[in-house]
């Protein structure tokens, strides 16, 4: 199995020492993770699915309805290990202060948390088209993607338009909390968050057939 010792060695670090150690090690595991999870928004939004999944988890992924990024999200923080652990070792390598390392890995973590925030919101962006009608969601069939929460919104998949998208949805009874993966209504619609309700699956089945 390999070593932190021999990742070292492999990106010729072998010979360093103190904190240049602690830069090696934020930048080898930022860069891997992020690479990780850039790769799973991808394939589809694994990673939303999988962060669900992690009991006492609750690190928000989306952007408000004004399209401001909230850099605290996993994309952010791993960007910010990775260019902190990139820029700090740079600069300790230089042979400057350790102050000055940490000092100009921060600024560079945080520029990227900003600028992978831009990108990401680009990305969402993508998926919204000015000539999608949320009207025409009404009595559409999907998935929770993002847990629905008593009185907060999440995500649900439907398919409209002849397309499957996903959108901000909030529950039709404000007190129910509706998992991921379970099966919605979608009933209405307020601008483009859409209103759904649960649908058992012998209510989905069912309306498949008819």
């Amino acid at each position: 199995m390999l070593g932190f010792s021999t990742i070292l060695e492999f990106f010729g670090l072998e010979g360093i020492q103190g904190i240049d150690i602690f830069f090696a090690a934020m930048a080898v595991i930022g860069t891997v993770l992020f690479t990780i999870y850039f790769l799973l928004v991808l394939i589809g939004g694994v990673a939303d699915g999988i962060a669900e999944a992690i009991p006492f988890f609750d690190v928000s992924f989306e952007m408000d309805a004004e399209g401001v990024f909230h850099m605290l999200t996993i994309q952010g923080l791993l960007s910010f290990m990775m260019m902190f652990g990139i820029f700090g070792l740079a600069v300790s390598q230089g042979d400057y202060p350790a102050g000055l390392a940490i000092g100009a890995g921060s600024v560079a973590g945080i520029g990227s948390m900003w600028a992978v925030g831009k990108v990401f919101q680009a990305i969402a962006g993508l998926e919204t088209d000015g000539t999608v009608q949320h009207s025409q969601s009404h009595g559409a069939k999907g998935t929770v993607y993002r847990t629905i929460k008593p009185g907060q919104s999440g995500q649900v998949q439907v398919e409209f338009q002849d397309a499957l998208r996903t959108c901000e949805a909030v529950a039709e009874d404000e007190t129910l909390t509706i998992a991921t993966g379970k099966f919605v209504l979608v009933t209405g619609n307020i601008a483009e968050v859409l209103v759904v309700r649960p649908l058992s699956v012998a209510d989905a089945v069912k309306t498949e057939e008819e």
